[in-house]
């Protein structure tokens, strides 16, 4: 992702928008993140992803209700919290991908 400051965007908006069109642009202001600028085209498959984690969330939450009612838990470890990390981001790559 490229990054550049507010006032490059602002001093140089078309060459910002351009290159929003071929990759996101995060933009910043006192060196701190502020926003990202991306191309239309990307949206569709953003919320693509959002609907299908609200999914897997939804789906996680119902499994988990009821593990916790038939009193099958698991520990949130360090190292079983960092497998669940590599799995999402996994799944992330895998629709970035598409």
């Amino acid at each position: 992702m490229k990054t550049m400051t507010s006032k490059e965007a602002q001093n140089s908006f078309g060459a910002f928008l351009d290159t929003a069109q071929r990759e996101p642009v995060m933009v910043t202001r006192r060196n701190r993140p502020v926003g990202v600028m991306l191309s239309m085209e990307n949206l569709p498959a953003l919320f693509e992803l959002a609907d299908s984690m609200r999914e897997t969330i939804k789906a996680g939450v119902k499994a988990g209700l009821a593990d916790a009612k038939a009193g099958r838990g698991q520990e949130l470890t360090d190292g079983y919290i960092a497998d669940l990390k590599a799995e999402l981001q996994a799944r992330i790559d895998s629709n970035n991908s598409k």
